[in-house]
């Protein structure tokens, strides 16, 4: 068996003043974003409305305010302390004596390197920047109305009257002159535990986060939801992952609510500059008895800088029993959904991609496939935009081959390896040399290569793959698991659930971050 295994460098990522560095804390931390580099892409001052009870808000305030200054990581590790060799004490065999091997004192080690102390959103932090708040940008919900709201008895008309109650608001603020450049919605413990979801059919589910920001989109200012747990540090009645300590809360909190403000916090090094990722997934926009669904198909489109167009493909009726469990687009929908993607790419930046890259979770079916020929339709729809345009269509799932190695590590974020020329893996988490540790909670699974077009090789696929789970910026972490192409794919189809033909879609990504 052929078996080959390679190390891809960790790529770096530029911040302010062009620094590169591999690790998005540190160089926030030492040079801050990436925006400053380039008029227009830094806000020095965000306007925050407010929309929540008197209550919730004045929290809310607190939380940000708190933000304004340096906050300490408690990521700390308790070790025992070995006892110091009694010097006064005669040697055996070149050794020190010992009384006992461990103190009974703990040793509190620290370890910054992987959650380091947060450096506050303020105009004297390498930030260089602040949140504005203002009376005048705050809307009161009173507790009666709140009360009322949460004991209409059918669970799905109550959510639904929250989501008016906080539209009404949300635009009552987008329509005050100066706006703000971002709403936070300060939610109750009963609003999160009595109207948040609740099952519709069988794979629909209303979610009052996902309906709000459907809902608001028309109105043009993101959104952002603060439950109690992001303020006072609380884990949520159920929630089954542990709660992150203060620092990071802050900043990955911060890096959302810059970016939302049309802030560019930290931009890929290597990512090509004229090349456009776009990742395709699919999501069930109504159901029609327990055959035959009907799909949407939705496309993520990102530059070098991380900004991000939305667009939303046409539903079609997709039949998993006879068709396959993975839908997939005709001819005409690939072309359509790709040229319409590529035109408002086009229109945000002012000039066409000279290369293209499709990810998708499933293979792209051919001419063998009929009218279902989604990969000659996706290749035409880009020579229709710009003609000679190099493009990549490339499938990417996850796979159960693993690599194992000596130590209490996983193998290296990083490793790539292939069998007999035809298989190809990459590990996009595991052991981080710079952290020095595993920074996730489970074995990582690599990703495969499971088919490509184009005249990449699969090891500058996998490079650029290793670049796109590093912006992320909706939080501040060393790298995801999932390129950004893939992995807000599904949450964004369950935004467009409950987006109807009235509603307005933003293209732009912050809306549904």
């Amino acid at each position: 068996m052929n078996f080959k295994i390679e190390y891809l460098n960790e790529p770096k990522l530029q911040f302010g003043s062009y620094f590169e560095h591999q690790d998005t804390k540190t160089g926030l931390s030492e040079f801050g974003p990436f925006g400053k580099n380039i008029p227009g892409l830094h806000p020095s001052e965000i306007k925050l409305g407010f929309i929540g009870t008197r209550e919730t808000i004045a929290g809310v305030k607190e939380w940000i305010e708190q933000c304004g200054s340096e906050i300490e990581s408690e990521n700390s590790k308790v070790v025992r302390q070995r006892i110091k060799e009694v010097d006064d004490r005669p040697k055996l065999f070149g050794d020190g004596v010992f009384e006992n091997e461990y103190t009974d004192e703990p040793l509190v080690r620290l370890y910054k390197i992987l959650n380091r102390d947060f450096i506050g959103f303020s105009k004297s932090s390498e930030f260089d920047s602040c949140f504005q708040m203002n009376d005048r940008w705050d809307r009161i919900i009173r507790p009666d109305e709140i009360s009322k709201t949460l004991e209409i008895e059918e669970k799905q008309k109550r959510i639904w009257e929250l989501v008016r109650l906080f539209n009404d608001q949300i635009r009552s603020l987008a329509e005050t002159s100066p706006a703000p450049d971002i709403i936070i919605l300060a939610l109750t413990p009963e609003m999160v535990d009595e109207a948040y979801t609740v099952q519709v059919t069988g794979s629909f589910y209303l979610n009052f986060r996902r309906a709000i920001k459907a809902k608001s989109m028309k109105w043009g200012v993101p959104i952002q939801l603060v439950q109690r747990s992001t303020i006072l540090g609380k884990k949520p009645k159920g929630r089954r992952l542990p709660l992150q300590e203060k620092a990071t809360r802050a900043w990955n909190f911060c890096t959302a609510l810059y970016y939302k403000a049309e802030g560019i916090p930290w931009s890929p090094l290597s990512v090509e500059r004229d090349a456009c990722f776009i990742g395709i997934d699919f999501y069930i926009a109504s159901e029609r008895g327990d055959k035959v669904t009907m799909r949407t198909s939705v496309a993520q489109a990102f530059d070098y800088l991380g900004q991000g167009l939305i667009l939303r493909g046409d539903p079609f009726e997709w039949n998993a029993e006879q068709q396959g469990k993975s839908p997939h687009l005709t001819k005409v929908g690939a072309f359509r959904l790709v040229e319409a993607t590529l035109r408002e790419y086009i229109r945000v930046r002012g000039t066409p991609p000279k290369r293209v890259v499709i990810h998708k979770p499933s293979r792209f079916w051919g001419s063998d496939h009929g009218e279902y020929n989604e990969r000659d339709g996706f290749i035409e729809g880009i020579q229709s935009v710009f003609p000679g345009c190099e493009y990549d269509l490339v499938a990417l799932s996850r796979s159960r081959v693993r690599l194992f190695r000596e130590g209490q590590y996983p193998p290296a974020r990083g490793t790539y390896f292939s069998i007999e020329d035809d298989a190809h893996f990459l590990y996009t988490m595991g052991f981080v040399p710079y952290l020095e540790t595993y920074p996730g909670s489970y074995v990582p699974e690599p990703w495969q290569i499971v088919e490509r077009f184009g005249s990449s090789a699969p090891k500058e696929l996998f490079r650029d793959v290793l670049e796109l789970t590093k912006m992320n910026v909706n939080n501040c972490s060393f790298a995801d698991g999932t390129p950004i192409t893939l992995s807000f794919s599904g949450k964004i189809g369950e935004i467009m659930k409950h987006v109807t033909d009235e509603d307005v879609v933003q293209a732009s990504y912050r809306f549904y971050m």
